[in-house]
């Protein structure tokens, strides 16, 4: 598997740049639902006490508080923690505010001369999804859509196969690792040069997978390729033993408004790379005529 962060690299600082304002108490019971939720089967107080060398009296008043309020639960026999009923009700929300516009106010109109508004309007979300069935269906592998929202790439619906393994880093409303999945280099690709020479700057190509592009110029030069065949591929980019193939979803104005790929095993890809490709585009085609019949983009 692919060499995970330390656990204090991973949980103590995940800002992105160092501010000074920052609550160093909400801080630690943030570090510690992103930890408990990295741990679907439960941590006890002690192990996630030691993991982010919390001292055990600190580590349980913020346990006692994350519970009382819902975003932990205690089970009653083994008493490992593990995520609470409140997690749900806030990915409802977010999940949710991804399907609504945002406003655009005056002090975003020069950001947006760079970066495409959000696209992420119910109709277009309804109206791919069931083309995700199809190719899980299909080709027996998750399918995925993903779009700009803003500055980022946003993964919007996932639909599962069930015989295949689930990717669990991936869920709706996934941002980040653009550059070493498949469905981020396609959506990339298609975009202005200066949005991508603004994304790689906010966006350092730093390693996910075994095979993450970390070089610049190489990474460019790969989305032209893209740009020419039509179509991205990752093998071992975003994670060991895990390939993706994703094809670009295009408007009928002819932009680009979404992605669409399948992940799956790196034997299975080199079975069946051209069959699954050809699957992946067509889709692709499909989403795009069905964007035409329901005249999301109607001028």
């Amino acid at each position: 598997m692919v060499k995970k962060q330390s656990q204090t690299d991973a949980y103590s600082l995940r800002t992105p740049d160092q501010k000074g304002d920052l609550v160093h108490s909400v801080q630690r019971a943030l570090n510690v639902l992103s930890l408990v939720a990295d741990h679907p089967q439960g941590l006890s107080a002690r192990e996630i006490s030691a993991r982010l060398l919390l001292n055990i009296s600190t580590c349980c008043h913020i346990l006692n508080t994350l519970q009382a309020n819902g975003y932990l639960d205690r089970h009653p026999h083994s008493l490992v923690y593990l995520l609470g009923p409140q997690i749900p009700f806030l990915n409802n929300a977010f999940v949710d505010s991804l399907t609504k516009q945002e406003d655009v106010t005056a002090a975003e109109l020069k950001r947006e001369e760079i970066f495409p508004a959000a696209v992420t309007s119910p109709t277009l979300v309804n109206s791919i999804r069931p083309i995700l069935y199809r190719l899980t269906e299909q080709t027996q592998e998750p399918s995925y859509m993903a779009c700009w929202h803003y500055e980022e790439i946003v993964l919007q619906a996932i639909v599962e196969a069930p015989q295949a393994t689930k990717i669990t880093k991936l869920y709706v409303g996934y941002r980040g690792q653009a550059h070493s999945h498949a469905l981020g280099k396609v959506l990339l690709a298609y975009s202005d040069p200066a949005l991508v020479e603004a994304y790689l700057d906010s966006h350092p190509l730093t390693p996910s997978g075994p095979n993450t592009i970390i070089q610049r110029s190489r990474f460019i030069d790969q989305l032209n390729d893209i740009v020419r065949q039509g179509y991205a591929i990752d093998r071992e980019e975003f994670l060991l033993d895990t390939c993706c193939i994703a094809a670009p979803i295009f408007a009928p104005q002819g932009q680009v408004v979404a992605a669409i790929s399948i992940s799956l095993a790196i034997d299975s890809l080199a079975r069946r790379a051209e069959w699954l490709t050809a699957q992946v585009c067509q889709a692709a085609n499909h989403a795009r005529a069905e964007l035409r019949v329901a005249s999301i983009y109607s001028e």
